[in-house]
């Protein structure tokens, strides 16, 4: 699940068609965040700096509980003891969607895969070794989300010191269902919300015009793969657009990705995983499952569930093939 270039973060592109801001009371907000950038745009009468203030409280919020860089942090705070710690409210509720879809993905969404990463040199507890078949095995027995639980007390239980939880692929689509969430409260209608690539919309962008935003293509990034309408809903995609190889033969163009099950870094052909939500960290969460999932068995389960539609991009001989669910037409249109 996790990429060794994980840069979901920039491969979606806004394309927004704005028109005359006299006209409307449209506002953009744009600042960094969580490792990455964020763009608001927002119909409302409120000033800009109050808007901005609120919206980067929550981005300190979410440091403060999910940051593995910060060692005050409740995150850091769990993957350093070796005792049971108290945890917030934001880290139960990213707990419980995450151990959900790693159910649903029967593993291949998994936190405590943060351990590999470190492994592979890609996250903030980098070990610079070789990467043998000893030392996956040896980081295999700290890895699995069954062997993390959750208290009554609100207690994060770990059955090895040594397991290292990271929400990486999941905590900038909840903070996005977060800023969602205020401006519903104060009962703002239109608006698009964009952080680190994830997105999700509301009402109508100016002018009365549906949300429009696009899909970057995986093989020429500096173009679109498609342009689609996001009406009430949220996406997020994921991809390894800069870490690929292509096999002589075949012409196939392999992401080179870390299996959260076994630890191996295979190959596959997938290029970029796209998903639609009713909400942010549901649609984060799966945009970086989906990555090494196959997408046979993908499709099954996404076509049996409501409120949820997925692109998957592949490559084969240098050309874009397009594998979708069964609504993803229906609700891009």
């Amino acid at each position: 699940m996790f990429s060794f270039n994980k840069i979901a973060l920039y491969f979606l592109l806004l394309f927004i068609f704005s028109c005359n801001n006299d006209i409307n009371n449209f506002k953009r907000i744009q600042g960094n965040a969580l490792g990455t950038s964020y763009s608001i745009i927002v119909d409302t009468d409120i000033k800009e700096h109050l808007i901005k203030e609120k919206i980067d409280s929550i981005f300190e919020v979410i440091n403060n509980s999910m940051s593995t860089y910060m060692d005050s942090s409740t995150i850091s705070k769990v993957n350093l003891s070796d005792q049971p710690v108290v945890v917030d409210h934001h880290f139960i509720k990213v707990f419980n969607k995450s151990k959900e879809i790693w159910s649903l993905t029967e593993g291949f969404f998994d936190p405590t895969a943060g351990s590999f990463v470190n492994l592979y040199g890609l996250g903030p507890n980098t070990i610079y070794e070789k990467v043998d078949e000893f030392k996956i095995d040896s980081v295999k027995k700290i890895v699995g989300f069954d062997k993390v639980s959750l208290t009554n007390e609100n207690e994060v239980i770990k059955n090895n010191k040594n397991i290292f939880i990271d929400f990486n692929a999941i905590a900038k689509g909840y903070s996005v269902d977060l800023i969602k969430d205020l401006f519903e409260e104060n009962l703002l209608e239109n608006f698009l919300i964009e952080v680190g690539g994830e997105l999700t919309s509301s009402g109508y962008a100016e002018n009365n015009r549906r949300w429009k935003v696009a899909i970057q293509n995986p093989i020429d990034i500096n173009s679109f793969h498609s342009e689609i309408f996001l009406t009430d809903k949220s996406l997020a995609t994921s991809g390894n657009y800069r870490k690929f190889r292509i096999d002589p033969i075949t012409g196939e163009r392999y992401a080179h990705i870390i299996n959260p099950l076994t630890g191996a870094a295979l190959s596959n052909n997938i290029l970029s995983a796209s998903v639609i939500s009713d909400n942010c960290i549901e649609a984060d969460a799966w945009a970086t499952s989906l990555m090494v999932m196959n997408p046979k068995y993908a499709l099954d389960i996404i076509n049996k569930m409501d409120g949820i539609e997925i692109l998957l991009l592949t490559s084969k001989n240098n050309e874009i093939f397009e594998i979708k669910s069964n609504s993803w037409d229906l609700v891009t249109q």
